[in-house]
């Protein structure tokens, strides 16, 4: 701003303090919206580094969930027809059928395995499976793999017990599990349905180890 005679001089103009406001909001804004891409492409690029060299880091500010395989013995209720590959149609819990598709997999009442992927219901006589089509395992985790690689050992000591002194393995993947954030398998029916609300939490520490290759 240009002084005219006989005003004020000032050796810093004078910024109007609702102006010096909304630009404070704006900044905040700005670094709100940009953080969290900012912090997983750090940790992308820092486990990518661990990987090959086996190293180990941890890190704050993890969000955990949980998972688990619900059975049909322990949710009995109306029936509903599905088409199952390589079996034709079949009927199963209604309820069953809600909480395994949300979780992947469920155990049927006839002992196998349902699965419900790529669109479609499928059998395994193997269990419940991971993302690489092997049996899923108590301490078997989901990650996003540009952030944690597959295979890593993970420590979550902020867990409750026993899961704060376990060491897990990252082995499989799930869609909504981006950055940073954590799937932890819990086992197989009512008692693992309610670890997982146990488990879930925000600003978590994460410890993340790979061996050397």
């Amino acid at each position: 701003m240009k002084l005219g005679f006989g005003e004020h001089a000032s050796s810093t103009p004078h910024v109007p303090l609702i102006n010096k406001g909304l630009l404070i909001v704006a900044g905040l804004l700005c670094v709100g919206l940009l953080l969290p891409n900012v912090r997983n492409r750090v940790y992308r690029q820092a486990f990518a580094a661990m990987q090959t060299s086996g190293q180990s880091g941890c890190s704050e500010g993890w969000y955990i969930t949980g998972y688990y395989v619900p059975r049909e013995d322990e949710l009995p209720g109306p029936l509903e027809e599905i088409a199952v590959q390589g079996l034709g149609n079949m009927s199963f819990s209604q309820e069953f059928l809600e909480q395994t598709r949300t979780e992947g997999w469920g155990i049927t009442r006839f002992g196998w395995a349902l699965g419900s992927y790529g669109g479609a219901w499928h059998r395994s006589d193997s269990g419940a499976l991971d993302a690489g089509g092997k049996p899923l395992t108590v301490g078997a985790v989901a990650i996003d793999r540009s952030v944690i690689p597959q295979g890593a050992q993970v420590q979550i000591a902020t867990l409750p017990t026993p899961w704060d002194a376990k060491t897990f393995r990252a082995s499989d993947v799930g869609v909504g599990i981006v950055g940073q954030h954590i799937d932890v398998f819990t086992g197989t029916g009512s008692a693992a349905e309610q670890e997982t609300f146990r488990i879930t939490s925000e600003n978590n520490r994460v410890c993340v180890s790979t061996p050397a290759k």
